[in-house]
C-alpha cells in the first residue's frame, strides 16, 4: 500500500549533509511509489508554540497563521513523518524543534500519522552525541503511538558535502524503499 510521507528537514544549510540524507530517503520512497512532500523548514517562517491553547478550543486550529499552516495541511494527510536534523548542542535544530512544538495541535485533533523515521547528522565523531535526540524522538513516538521504522545517524560530517560516499546515504535510500 502506497503511503503519504512528510519529510521535515530542519537544517539551515541549503544543500548540506542533512538535506542530502533526507533527499536519499525521498528518492528511495518515491522509487517505491510513495507520495512524498519535503519541507525545508529553515527557509520557512515558522514561529514557536505560544502555549495559548487556541488549538484546544478550536479543534486543532493553531492561532498563528504562518507557514506552519502548509505543513499542517500535509501532516493531516500523512501516513508517515520523517524528521531530519543536524545535531546542534545535543538537540534538534531550532528550526525543526519549532515544528515539533507546533505539532501540539495533535492533542485536540490527532494527526493520522502511523509511523515515523529519524535522520540525523553531526560533526562530532562521538557516538553518544546523537543519544539525546534519539531519546527525545523515542519519547515523541511513544506518546503519539507512532511506529518507528528506522533511525539513521551519520556522525563525523561537518563541511558541506562530507556525507558524499557515506553508507548512511545508501541506508537512507534503502529505508525509503522499504516503507
Amino acid at each position: 500500500m502506497f503511503k503519504n510521507i512528510v519529510v521535515v528537514n530542519g537544517s539551515p544549510r541549503k544543500g548540506g549533509n542533512t538535506e542530502a540524507l533526507a533527499d536519499a530517503f525521498v528518492e528511495g520512497a518515491k522509487e517505491a511509489g510513495h507520495t512524498v512532500v519535503k519541507f525545508n523548514v529553515a527557509r520557512m517562517k515558522i514561529n514557536g508554540c505560544l502555549d495559548c491553547k487556541h488549538c484546544f478550543t478550536h479543534r486543532g486550529e493553531c492561532a498563528q497563521k504562518d507557514e506552519m499552516q502548509e505543513i499542517y495541511k500535509e501532516l493531516y494527510k500523512a501516513d508517515m513523518l520523517v524528521l531530519a536534523s543536524p545535531i546542534y548542542w545535543w538537540g534538534f535544530s531550532a528550526q525543526l524543534k519549532a515544528v515539533i512544538d507546533r505539532m501540539f495541535v495533535n492533542e485536540s485533533k490527532p494527526l493520522p500519522i502511523k509511523s515515523s523515521a529519524l535522520l540525523l547528522v553531526c560533526a562530532d565523531t562521538d557516538a553518544t552525541t546523537v543519544e539525546p535526540v534519539i531519546s527525545q524522538y523515542k519519547k515523541i513516538i511513544s506518546y503519539t503511538g507512532w511506529k518507528d521504522v528506522g533511525i539513521i545517524a551519520q556522525k563525523g560530517v561537518s563541511d558541506k558535502g562530507d556525507i558524499t560516499g557515506c553508507q548512511s546515504l545508501i541506508d537512507a535510500r534503502e529505508l525509503g524503499r522499504s516503507i
